[in-house]
């Protein structure tokens, strides 16, 4: 009799036990080891014009409210970080609809008051932000009810990690985005007009690089056209500490160049212009091979380094 009670009350600690520990097992898994339920990439551009990811926690609950919470943090940013808010302060969300994996996210009409690099910019930070959510696959934009068009007017339909911007790929941690002001011709070839574009960038690659590469590409927008020869290949361009942005160019910059006094202008100036808006570019000079040359095409001198004006109809001829 004895020995059955000891056995008894063996069983008994050790039912008790179980009882205590199961629960905070669970209570402990529930808290610490979610699978990373709530937690968010929040992608906002910088001060410094770089998209990037930063982790939030978004509490858990109804999937729909916690797509408000993720939109509600893009508006207002981070501020004592630099980080600028992605979503207009104006543009508001007349609903949100989750179904099979997808958030259809209804705008007001403001949202096609944006600019080009805004709403590309808002677009992106949405999208990679929400499908961060173990929910969501992705994301599909419409306004006022009506899908969300291109300029090419067909409907963007569901966006995701694979087809928005630029490049198919992206990491938090090695991709970054920058917005760049890029110099072409208008229409007339009467002077340079700006185009800003939003580009991935390599961070081991130098921001000039970048540049040359978007131009020798060519503009993107209507009524803007190109002033570098495609067969152009840039051979290196270095930036020194005292602001001069030696560019070398192959030699089909020159050979492949239709030239005039005006298309020679434009050529130089939409390289110098785009490389001036970075802080650390004050003047440009051309190398052609790695070599200095008197002159482009004959026309204008290019002995010296070039500094950015604000229009061509202000430029001497040297």
């Amino acid at each position: 009799m004895v020995r059955q009670k000891k056995i008894f009350l063996v069983l008994s600690v050790i039912i008790l036990g179980l009882l205590i520990v199961i629960p905070s097992g669970l209570f402990l898994k529930e808290h610490f080891f979610d699978g990373g339920k709530g937690a968010a990439e929040l992608y906002y551009m910088g001060a410094n014009g770089r998209m990037k990811a930063t982790q939030k926690n978004i509490q858990p609950g109804d999937q729909v409210e916690m797509v408000h919470a993720v939109l509600k943090e893009l508006r207002e940013g981070i501020k004592a970080d630099g980080i600028k808010p992605t979503i207009p302060e104006n543009l508001e969300v007349n609903s949100i609809e989750i179904s099979d994996s997808a958030a259809t996210i209804d705008f007001t009409s403001q949202y096609y008051g944006l600019g080009s690099v805004e709403e590309v910019i808002c677009r992106t930070s949405i999208v990679w932000s929400l499908t961060s959510l173990d929910f969501l696959d992705s994301v599909v934009f419409t306004i006022e009810g009506a899908p969300l068009l291109s300029k090419d007017g067909e409907a963007y339909g569901a966006m995701n990690r694979q087809n928005v911007l630029i490049e198919p790929i992206v990491s938090s941690t090695t991709t970054e985005y920058a917005i760049l002001k890029l110099y072409f011709t208008n229409a007339d070839a009467s002077d340079l007009i700006v185009e800003d574009r939003v580009v991935e960038v390599n961070a081991n690659q130098p921001r000039e690089r970048t540049i040359l590469e978007q131009l020798i590409a060519g503009p993107k927008e209507a009524g803007n056209y190109a002033t570098i020869p495609a067969e152009t290949k840039i051979m290196d361009v270095t930036t020194t500490s005292d602001g001069v942005c030696y560019v070398n160019l192959s030699q089909e910059f020159v050979s492949k160049h239709t030239g005039g006094s005006t298309g020679e202008l434009l050529t130089i100036y939409s390289i110098v212009n785009s490389l001036s808006e970075l802080d650390n570019v004050d003047k440009v000079q051309f190398l052609i091979e790695g070599e200095k040359v008197e002159a482009f095409k004959g026309h204008i001198d290019f002995s010296t380094p070039f500094v950015a004006v604000k229009s061509l109809k202000t430029v001497d001829m040297k």
